[in-house]
């Protein structure tokens, strides 16, 4: 509940305001294939946290939904266990592929590209949240359209 009301004050605004403009902020300087890498990997940690949480936030409303829809039969699992292991190590995985497709484009079409690694960024971020949310929607949306079926 602190931290609730400390996001809601000026500073907390300021400093996720802040934050948010450097991790979505091109470098001014040439880039070269080092600061490339710098870039992408000093913000996996964020990345790595957003998608994390907003992943475990699904995880619980999949379980949510697929129990009160009542679809699974007894000692049937609602998930394969392998892809919660997996899942972390394949986003990452992704995550990396992003500062190796911008590494392979700056050094055949240096001048061309010089904002590509926001936009392999951002479309990243993006894709991982589609990814992280569509079983919980998915789920949600089946139960909730049962349940207003079941009610007429």
């Amino acid at each position: 509940m602190l931290v609730l009301a400390w996001v809601i004050t000026n500073a907390g605004q300021v400093m996720i305001r802040r934050f948010i403009s450097w991790l979505f902020t091109v470098p001014s300087e040439e880039a070269n294939i080092g600061s490339i890498i710098r870039w992408w990997e000093i913000r996996r940690i964020p990345y790595n946290i957003v998608i994390g949480g907003i992943g475990i936030v699904s995880l619980m409303l999949f379980f949510f939904f697929i129990d009160r829809s009542h679809v699974l039969k007894p000692g049937e699992d609602a998930e394969e266990p392998l892809a919660l292991i997996a899942a972390p190590f394949i986003i990452n995985l992704c995550y990396t592929l992003g500062w190796m497709v911008e590494c392979g484009l700056r050094v055949t079409r240096l001048k061309k590209t010089r904002k590509i690694g926001l936009l392999l960024f951002k479309s990243g971020w993006g894709f991982s949240i589609v990814v992280a949310l569509f079983p919980s929607v998915y789920w949600g949306i089946y139960y909730l359209t049962h349940v207003a079926f079941a009610a007429h």
